[in-house]
């Protein structure tokens, strides 16, 4: 029935200049009373967080057996086999098919291949999954797609040290790249 007229000012300049919106006015005079225009802040550029590790981008396509020993994001395509001592990351646009082999293994793309992590695997929502998986930790969210069984008992394991006397170390310890290829190598 009433509609309300906007009181506040806006530099149409420093609104097309800026990427942020416009700040509405919390200040509610009556009509009568002429508004102060509102000033918008400059927005301040986001830079996009530095990847850790390496990066195979959407346009790369490798065939053959990749081994890494540093974080790995894969956004291109990947066919053969993957062995790798860190986080291996399986992009949004990335595909692999082959057997993945890591210490972490995170799936937003698409693998067709089993999935043998020493610490954890997670399907992203979206995901698609067209094999086994073998770890201790396994996470499937909502909306992922998995076709193939899960096996947490034959997952690689993590030794302990013996400590002096002969009894298992309870301490987790941090395994070396070298210990982590052998382990995953070996399962």
């Amino acid at each position: 029935m009433w509609k309300r007229e906007r009181t506040e000012r806006v530099d149409l300049e420093d609104v097309l200049t800026t990427d942020a919106p416009p700040v509405p006015s919390t200040d509610v005079r009556p009509p009568t009373q002429p508004a102060a225009s509102v000033a918008v802040p400059a927005a301040t550029p986001v830079s996009p967080p530095a990847p850790r590790g390496s990066v195979l981008g959407v346009t790369l396509r490798f065939k053959g057996e990749l081994v890494a020993d540093e974080d790995l994001l894969v956004e291109g395509q990947v066919e053969g086999s993957i062995l790798h001592t860190r986080t291996l990351t399986i992009g949004g646009q990335g595909r692999v098919q082959g057997d993945i082999r890591a210490r972490r293994v995170i799936v937003e793309g698409t693998v067709d291949g089993n999935l043998h992590a020493l610490e954890s695997v997670t399907v992203r929502p979206g995901a698609t999954v067209k094999g086994d998986v073998f770890a201790r930790k396994v996470a499937i969210e909502q909306g992922a797609t998995m076709c193939g069984r899960i096996d947490m008992d034959n997952a690689p394991v993590v030794p302990r040290i013996k400590a002096p006397g002969g009894q298992a170390d309870t301490a987790p310890r941090e395994l070396t790249d070298r210990e982590v290829v052998e382990l995953l190598a070996s399962s």
